[in-house]
């Protein structure tokens, strides 16, 4: 194999790739935090004439020679970019009319998401206030306004979103796949029958589990607050809007909300800036230039990017935290925290000067290193730090565990649900959204339908329109690998894995910052995990760190 020719090729690619890339990461950022639509319409041209890019055919020939003969070239590195430029011209080879059609609708679903707001009583909410009064209001009849004033934005979607997938699957035929699940699962380096096996072996093990902690723990608690039997209970009474976490108010007197109650968002900025920097990472250029309150037409979902990939110093992040003085929730600080991971992967990455252009991007593990980040703000010293006396904050710490155990099982079956609504949706794009859509619910979170509502719900969440395809199952498979990646930093840091506080451990931010985020995309992440931690994802192991543990029966007694 001519590794000459391969490196022409690829810098033939890049020279007209890295301008546009840069140009779209500009314009991005301009559109997510103001909603400006000079800016949204740029961004469908770049993204339109990336997708033009990758679709030259005669380029596309000689990857694909490339990448067929990859275990000829030597050179590890280039055998990765090869790789990842196949992996990106790929679903590009179709006709110009199919590109132009898709770069539109996806531009169309981002911009009518972005734009709505839910009115309640006349009055339009911001995404805050929304969480925040599903999270503590008592009214059922304001939580039933609210949960579905949310939910009314998937109605204007719904039109795009079915054009989308009927597009996509024929893309996908067009391209010799049987729809656009396999070959998105190609695209994200998975193994379908891998996933497939995953979401069955989890569905499997957790299901007792979950069926008690939900009828014995979770809905008799429930019932209790809102004054309604259990079998009343609606999904605007679980505390958040898709029941993806633990309700907080289940725990009796260990509600974490509570620790920041006088505290404003900047207090707790400066606690999440002191954190990484005693881990030895600088943030504070990143929290500087992000966008991390409210303001009209701004993408009310957090996510954390990087807008050029040559500074490591243009990683930033989008949130919409509570304008001080309004306290945040513990919710919006675990996100924080878990955004501001993913920036300090970007930033590692992007100080590896080692890397190529095109492996400057963290695999899909990045998801389970940002949510092991987020455990971070439930620890005794994190409480001990917002000010919290020691006793309250030791007690709050030891009842932790049993959160996470309950969180863990609820998020998961959560993941479970989208992927049985993706997988069974994409084979069958005319079927009914809102029907499909509670079935998976009711079959994985043991949640009914409103009587008598009839909308299709699943596009209120926003990667179901707006994210890759399977995205979600690199959330699942992160939270089952963090238990594999728990026990590796302790080691490093070397004290016991549970409770443990990462303040003050450079050794493991150094580590972090040189090594373990510095891949990139390096490897994939099947590889990445087998090296780091001598194996391949693991539900068994998952399953003997929480299903067979004592934990379910310790909450119980709370």
């Amino acid at each position: 194999m001519d590794q000459k020719r391969i490196r022409e090729i690829i810098d033939d690619y890049l020279a007209k790739y890295r301008p546009l890339d840069l140009k779209l990461r500009k314009n991005w950022y301009r559109y997510e935090t103001t909603g400006d639509k000079a800016a949204s319409e740029a961004l469908e041209t770049i993204e339109l004439d990336i997708r033009k890019l990758n679709s030259d055919r005669g380029r596309f020939a000689l990857i694909k020679k490339f990448y067929d003969g990859r275990n000829e070239i030597k050179d590890e590195l280039l055998r990765r970019e090869v790789e990842i430029c196949y992996f990106r011209h790929l679903p590009n080879q179709i006709s110009p009319d199919k590109l132009k059609r898709l770069t539109k609708l996806e531009r169309s679903l981002q911009e009518k998401f972005n734009d709505y707001g839910p009115k309640v009583d006349g009055r339009e909410l911001s995404p805050v206030e929304v969480d925040h009064i599903i999270s503590d209001s008592k009214d059922s009849s304001l939580l039933e306004k609210v949960w579905k004033g949310q939910h009314l934005v998937a109605p204007i979607l719904e039109e795009d979103f079915r054009e989308m997938v009927a597009l996509k699957n024929e893309i996908a035929r067009d391209l010799g796949y049987a729809g656009a699940l396999e070959m998105f699962a190609e695209l994200s380096e998975f193994d379908l029958d891998m996933v497939n096996r995953f979401y069955t072996d989890l569905r499997d093990a957790s299901e007792l589990a979950f069926k008690e902690l939900k009828e014995k723990f979770i809905d008799p608690r429930l019932a209790k607050r809102f004054g309604v039997s259990a079998a009343d209970l609606m999904p605007w009474h679980y505390q958040n809007s898709f029941f993806q976490e633990a309700p907080n108010s289940i725990f009796g007197e260990v509600d974490l909300d509570r620790f920041y109650k006088g505290l404003d968002s900047n207090r707790v900025i400066s606690q999440v800036v002191e954190f990484y920097g005693s881990i030895g990472v600088d943030i504070s250029g990143i929290v500087k230039g992000s966008s991390l309150f409210p303001k009209p037409g701004k993408n009310p979902h957090a996510v954390a990017w990087y807008l050029n990939p040559d500074d490591p110093d243009s990683a930033t992040l989008i949130m919409n935290l509570p304008e001080p003085p309004a306290s945040p929730k513990a919710g919006d600080v675990s996100t924080l925290v878990h955004e501001l991971a993913h920036d300090i992967n970007y930033k590692s990455v992007l100080a590896n000067k080692a890397l190529p252009y095109l492996l400057r991007e963290p695999t899909m593990l990045t998801e389970a290193f940002a949510m092991l980040m987020e455990k971070q703000t439930q620890t005794e010293e994190w409480f001990v730090r917002l000010g919290a006396d020691q006793s309250a904050a030791s007690r709050a710490a030891s009842a932790v565990q049993l959160i996470d155990y309950a969180d863990q099982i609820i998020f998961l079956r959560w993941s479970s649900t989208i992927y049985e609504f993706e997988k069974e949706f994409y084979s069958n794009p005319d079927q009914d959204i809102g029907e499909l859509w509670w079935e998976c619910r009711r079959r994985h979170q043991s949640l009914k339908r409103p009587a008598g509502w009839v909308n299709p719900d699943a596009l209120a969440k926003y990667h179901i329109p707006n994210v890759s395809l399977l995205y979600y199952s690199n959330y699942a498979i992160g939270r089952v690998a963090n238990v594999q990646f728990v026990d590796l930093f302790a080691k490093k840091i070397g004290r016991p894995a549970h409770g443990l506080s990462y303040f003050n451990s450079r050794e493991l931010g150094g580590w972090l910052m040189n090594d373990f985020l510095a891949q990139g995309e390096r490897y994939p992440w099947n590889r990445f995990l087998e090296l780091y931690t001598g194996g391949g994802v693991s539900v068994e192991a998952w399953k003997e760190f929480y299903i067979d543990s004592d934990m379910g029966g310790r909450l119980l007694l709370l």
